[in-house]
This record gives structure tokens, sequence and C-alpha cells, in this order.
């Protein structure tokens, strides 16, 4: 079986894809979203203030 170059480069972007896919699926800024106690008095996972919770 000989492979042509456009199957070796279709290869290539396919098993870069999938890597690409298990990296982002793997990292752990998912697992961070998912602990909001860990931000102090913060109510958005991006760490923005409660507005309820200000002193004025």
């Amino acid at each position: 079986m000989i492979l042509s170059p456009k199957k070796i480069y279709l290869m290539l972007i396919v098993l870069g894809a999938i890597l690409m896919t298990f990296d982002h699926l793997t990292s752990n800024a998912l697992t961070d979203v998912g602990s909001p106690s860990e931000l102090g008095n913060a109510c958005a996972p991006c760490g923005a203030p409660c507005v309820d919770n200000q002193s004025k």
C-alpha cells in the first residue's frame, strides 16, 4: 500500500484535531469552573464580585 502525500496530509490533520480535542477535554480549566467556593465572595466563575455582598 502506497500512501500518497494527500493521504498523509489528511492523516496528519485528523491526528492533530484528535490531539487538540483530547488536550481541551483534559485541561484543568474545566475543573476550575465548577468550584466557586474557592473564589471568595465572587458570584461569577470569572471572579466578579456579588452586588449584594459589597459593602457600601
